[in-house]
């Protein structure tokens, strides 16, 4: 008997956009797409320095990817870490990726809470809720 060969995990690499190989994502109708950025409206909310997003984070996985997702259950947006969540590095990849994703500095965005979760809620300073919503609704 011959065995199957099952593909390691790390075998597989994102493609440039940042999706991963296997996803099954279709194209959205404009009514699809504006129903897609309100449900991103329940993970994003306005703060008086900024906006508070909620994450759920994977950290060590094959392939970085922020935002990956969104959770309708936890209402918070999904996010794929390369970094082991070992002293702090997780969180850092995370800050330093959604501060490019958002085009602000990593000193802009901090965590308030999750430090050792994979919970997260972060606040980014000197954006408004709007156009958290509008620039992370065409990573996903």
């Amino acid at each position: 008997m011959s065995a199957k060969k099952v593909p390691h995990k790390r075998d597989f690499t994102c493609k440039a956009a940042g999706q991963h190989p296997k996803s099954r994502r279709q194209v959205l109708s404009s009514q699809d797409a504006s129903f897609f950025i309100m449900d991103l409206h329940e993970a994003v909310d306005p703060h008086p320095r900024g906006c508070v997003i909620r994450f759920e984070v994977v950290a060590g996985s094959s392939c970085l990817v922020v935002p990956s997702g969104f959770n309708p259950w936890r209402r918070a947006l999904q996010a794929r870490l390369i970094e082991e969540p070992w002293e702090g590095r997780a969180n850092r990849q995370l800050i330093e990726e959604l501060a490019r994703a958002l085009g602000v500095l990593k000193s802009e965005v901090e965590v308030l809470s999750g430090h050792k979760s994979a919970r997260k809620v972060l606040l980014v300073k000197g954006i408004a809720a709007e156009q958290a919503v509008s620039i992370l609704g065409t990573r996903i």
